[in-house]
């Protein structure tokens, strides 16, 4: 009998909306509060970067949630590194920065992780560089470790191919700097966490429609202003979908963030016909939070998702193939392929560790579909290729198996949500 979920859990600060918050302080005068911050190893990179470029940031630890206080002469702080900027894990780190020092007199090395490494840049670095940066690739060419001489930037107008929040904001981040304007197209809705902090620190953008984002220099100081972190949707989602699968669960997540680009979990599960309901819908920094109710009623049905809205939920595509392995139909996902290219091959790992479970499951290119209506067996090895999406997957497919898994490990869920495990079982 497998045990169900009971209770009300506050999971930690948006990832996205921290690193945003960190980085985005430097860019107004004086001092900020940071609350809520995400405690995971990839947003302690990017406050370990800006310190390294002279920036003051003291994180409080020793609360519920650490909070961090920044304190920026906008961007006439930024100074010279004290050596190479270690990304660690973090993609959203090594890229925002990437644009970010583009336009500062300096040179920048950055470098990260083994799996870092094998991480596509050339899709900010390029354009950067058509900017007016000065670029070197120091191993491989599009892929860390690479230098960065910051120049006299040029605006221009982007159309990205990928609906990539991350390189629209490094762009937009250079067009800071820029002479002229800068314009950032995006082919679909992708989170839209820049302009709304953007919007609520007073940092001047225009937006043509929800694809199209452009800026210009920044010429006068921007007064700092504190900011609360809302907690982040792609963490709670490991435990919206635990407890849509086991039976007798019902919980609720406190405060989550429910930016419009962030709410695929949301949106497939109540396709799939799960309970869950979303309470008291508030803002938070500019940002919309509720409370989200999610309560077992065994009766998931089929759903699919579709390449125009898979950049609102990317991260959460490991999950909810464990969610389609316990409908009563299918789950279809296409319009993917960028799996392949995070911290591991994901989508050749979800279908790896699925099957070996005992699901039904076909791979494609940009996808698969996952068939449901029967237990899953379990009893095998679960391989995360040190992927804290694919580890935290496993810990929750565990509670649900007939027979235990042989996870390959459960340390990489820090670089996102360091007490994942501690907090799973609390509500056990």
């Amino acid at each position: 009998m497998h045990k169900a979920l009971q209770g009300t859990l506050a999971v930690p600060g948006d990832k996205s909306i921290t690193h945003r918050a960190l980085i985005f302080a430097c860019l107004t005068t004086g001092t900020s509060k940071i609350e809520g911050l995400s405690p995971a190893h990839d947003c302690l990179s990017t406050v370990a970067c800006l310190r390294s470029m002279g920036v003051d940031i003291v994180v409080l630890e020793g609360e519920e949630t650490p909070t961090a206080i920044v304190n920026s002469q906008g961007w006439q702080g930024i100074g010279n590194p004290s050596g190479i900027l270690d990304a660690g894990n973090s993609g959203t780190t090594i890229r925002l920065l990437s644009g970010f020092v583009a336009g500062r007199p300096y040179e920048y090395e950055f470098d990260g992780d083994a799996s870092l490494r094998k991480r596509p840049m050339k899709r900010v670095l390029t354009r950067v560089a058509e900017m007016g940066a000065e670029v070197s690739w120091l191993k491989t060419e599009g892929l860390a470790p690479f230098r960065i001489r910051g120049g006299k930037l040029e605006g221009k107008t982007f159309e990205l191919d990928v609906a990539s929040a991350q390189v629209e904001t490094a762009l937009l981040l250079a067009g800071l700097q820029a002479s002229g304007k800068t314009v950032v197209k995006l082919p679909f809705p992708a989170r839209d966490h820049t302009r709304r902090m953007f919007h609520y620190l007073g940092i001047p953008f225009e937006s043509a429609d929800e694809l199209t984002t452009s800026v210009r220099e920044i010429s006068d100081s921007i007064p700092a202003k504190d900011m609360v972190v809302p907690a982040d949707i792609s963490s709670a989602a490991f435990f919206m979908v635990a407890a849509a699968i086991i039976p007798g669960s019902s919980i609720t997540l406190k405060n989550v963030g429910i930016n419009p680009g962030r709410t695929l979990v949301l949106d497939v599960l109540s396709r799939m016909n799960a309970d869950i309901k979303v309470i008291g819908v508030n803002s938070l920094s500019g940002e919309p939070v509720a409370d989200i109710r999610v309560r077992y009623n065994g009766q998931l049905s089929s759903a699919s998702v579709t390449a125009e809205e898979i950049a609102r939920g990317i991260d959460e595509i490991p999950i909810l193939a464990l969610a389609g392995a316990f409908s009563q139909g299918e789950l279809s996902v296409s319009g993917a392929e960028e799996l392949r290219h995070k911290e591991s091959d994901r989508l050749q790992l979800i279908a790896d560790n699925m099957r070996g479970a005992g699901a039904e499951i076909d791979l494609r290119e940009d996808g698969f579909t996952i068939r449901g209506g029967k237990h899953l067996k379990g009893g095998s090895r679960w391989a995360t290729a040190d992927d804290h999406r694919l580890a935290m997957t496993g810990l929750v497919a565990n509670l649900i198996c007939q027979e235990e898994l042989e996870l390959e490990e459960t340390e990489s869920p820090r670089i996102s949500y360091p007490n994942f495990a501690a907090d799973l079982n609390s509500l056990l």
